[in-house]
């Protein structure tokens, strides 16, 4: 559990060094989620871990974290007591839908050692996705916490729409959406 970006930051370059003794190529993870935000500065609040959406192996590119680095991020949860899973790829079936558009470029980076670069989704980014978790009924209510705190614009809110109706949805998605949207301040069409 993470209660602050400096934590965050603590082990992501804890990670870093490992990554570059490790002998690999350099390489750069695209991440969301509540370290994101934490990072980004848009929320402080605790999170349980750093969600890698991929490795950014270019601007459209994002593919699955390597074993090895995997391998690296469990070492370094065994010598700073984090939990195993603390960097995870859960968050990468979101690929399965397409990433919003230009994500790469929106996205800041920050280096942490000399062969590892994190890329934190931007605010727009972060908004689309957390809207898209918002109407799960699992684990929606923190993710609707969070867009409530993040204070969404009209604009970043048809962005989302757009991209979460860019592929076939159904009625009741968009009226989700529609209402999620309302409790937000705003009225958008669902159609």
């Amino acid at each position: 559990m993470f209660t602050s970006a400096e934590a965050i930051r603590r082990s992501l370059l804890a990670l870093g060094e490992k990554v570059s003794r490790s002998g690999h190529a350099p390489i750069c993870v695209l991440i969301c989620g509540g370290s994101a935000l934490n990072l980004s500065g848009l929320i402080t609040r605790t999170t349980e871990d750093v969600d890698a959406l991929g490795v950014a192996s270019g601007p459209l590119e994002i593919e699955p974290l390597p074993e090895w680095l995997i391998q690296c991020a469990e070492e370094v949860a065994a010598e700073l007591g984090l939990e195993e899973e603390w960097f995870n790829d859960a968050a990468s079936v979101l690929k399965n839908l397409g990433f919003p558009e230009g994500i790469m470029k929106r996205a800041w980076r920050e280096t942490f050692g000399e062969a590892f670069e994190v890329a934190v989704a931007s605010r727009l980014d972060l908004i689309a996705m957390k809207c898209l978790a918002a109407l799960d009924p699992k684990s929606g209510r923190k993710h609707l916490e969070d867009l409530v705190d993040l204070v969404p614009a009209e604009d970043e809110l048809s962005f989302a729409q757009a991209w979460l109706f860019a592929r076939p949805t159904s009625p009741q998605f968009r009226q989700a959406f529609a209402q999620l949207c309302l409790v937000l301040g705003y009225s958008l069409d669902a159609a």
